[in-house]
């Protein structure tokens, strides 16, 4: 128990304040979620103002975490209870099942193979992303192991043509099964890892301090603003990341979701989500300070991708607060990006060519356009996670007015929370780039290091 630290959040923050912490010989537990670590970071394709290989960055960090000796890695994991004074805190884990031993799996993906049902991934089904039933989140994931999804080994998927679902016996019972495909595919490979009758499993920690980096989300827009899930040619910008991302379901093709039609003209609609309209969700009340750096960035691949395609980017006004910045934003106009000043009010679908027209007021001219395009991309603000509210209960920390784990003094206390030993980084915060993320974990590390060493 001797000087360690949980730090809850598996992204980029949560990454580089264990490996950190890791190097100063501290005990590190990494819990997560989800089946693999990476977070919002693994999925997407470039960083901005470099327009360098996201995964290309984060996966070596990724396989360190894996290797490191001072850093227990706990994946698909909730903290379920938190206790304690600001010394010692007695945490419960809730390891969920994956369904797949994990020292047994080869991760040869032969079960992926054998499965029947494919459906729609959960970011990338826009644009026509599908996976199995059994599956790795993505090839980079860390842990490289698969899983069966619990709707599958619950029986929940039978209607869609699971091979689970039948059995009068329950998997807990019965550990031979005749009918999972999965399970025998497995077999017929060597292994025996699949294991339908697995359950949750308790862990007890005791740590000496807290880090939370549980990160941030995308906002998802509701349905008819701008189109958005009644026309197929409007998706959001993570959406449209995964579209560029050559691990995407398109292989890094730009193509249009309605017939896979390579998209030439594009436009970008910026601070979606705060708009106030009637009969939508309350506005998002702030600026979530990345989303025109996010659409400058696409527009530039955008433009590398095709020398004819032609990118608009429909802005109130631009934010480049960060080193390099507006660099990034005048590299972008040189290259053509079309910045239109303008209120978008409407946006129009013709029914036989999928072709969209988007109308709106241009603010320099004082004048109402229309303009055609073949793809529209919704620039979607940054919102809380959505494990903040339940995190803030269990942990006794308190959160901002927007819903984020609020900071003791930003000034004079960063990265403090209202209870000594539990600190914040990252996304959890607020909405943040890679960079400030990266350099919030080597600050509230270095916080808590301190903190548990005296």
């Amino acid at each position: 128990m001797s000087k360690s630290v949980l730090i809850i959040g598996g992204g980029i923050a949560g990454i580089e304040a264990a490996l950190n912490l890791a190097d100063y010989d501290f005990q590190v537990y990494l819990v997560d979620n989800f089946p693999t670590i990476g977070g919002l970071m693994a999925r997407l394709d470039k960083t901005f103002p470099t327009n360098d290989c996201s995964i290309c960055i984060e996966a070596p960090k990724m396989y360190e975490v894996q290797k490191n000796p001072n850093i227990h890695l706990l994946t698909n994991c909730e903290i379920r209870r938190v206790n304690g004074t600001e010394d010692v805190f007695k945490v419960r884990i809730v390891k969920k099942p994956r369904f797949v031993d994990e020292e047994k799996c080869k991760g040869c993906g032969k079960c992926t193979e054998a499965c029947p049902v494919s459906v729609p991934d959960e970011i990338d089904n826009k644009i026509g992303g599908l996976r199995k039933l059994a599956y790795i989140p993505f090839p980079q994931a860390v842990p490289n192991y698969y899983l069966i999804h619990p709707d599958c080994r619950y029986g929940k998927m039978k209607d869609e043509g699971a091979c689970i679902g039948d059995c009068i016996i329950d998997c807990i019972q019965c550990r031979e099964c005749p009918i999972a495909l999965c399970v025998k595919a497995c077999k017929d490979e060597g292994g025996d890892a699949v294991m339908l009758w697995q359950r949750e499993e308790l862990l007890d920690l005791e740590v000496n301090s807290i880090i939370v980096a549980s990160g941030i989300e995308s906002f998802e827009p509701p349905r008819g603003l701008y189109g958005y899930d009644v026309y197929d040619n409007v998706i959001t910008n993570l959406q449209y990341e995964r579209l560029m991302n050559a691990g995407g379901p398109t292989q890094g093709e730009i193509v249009r979701p309605s017939d896979g039609a390579h998209a030439r003209r594009i436009a970008w609609v910026q601070c979606v989500g705060r708009e106030k309209r009637e009969g939508k969700p309350e506005p998002i009340p702030y600026c979530s300070k990345v989303c025109c750096m996010i659409a400058t960035k696409q527009t530039i691949v955008t433009l590398e991708h095709g020398a004819d395609a032609k990118a608009y980017v429909l802005h109130n006004h631009l934010q480049t607060y960060g080193k390099g910045f507006y660099e990034f934003y005048r590299r972008a106009k040189e290259l053509g990006v079309r910045y239109l000043k303008g209120k978008p009010s409407d946006v129009f679908e013709n029914p036989k060519t999928k072709n969209l027209t988007i109308r709106f007021e241009d603010l320099d001219k004082g004048e109402v356009e229309d303009l055609e395009i073949d793809l529209l991309v919704l620039s979607t603000g940054l919102i809380p996670g959505n494990s903040n509210k339940r995190l803030s209960k269990i942990l006794k920390i308190e959160l901002n007015e927007h819903g984020f784990i609020k900071e003791k003094d930003p000034v004079n206390a960063p990265f403090e929370t209202n209870v000594k030993g539990i600190y914040v980084c990252g996304g959890a915060t607020g909405p943040i780039d890679i960079s400030e993320s990266v350099s919030q974990a080597i600050g509230a590390s270095m916080k808590a290091a301190i903190e548990v060493s005296r």
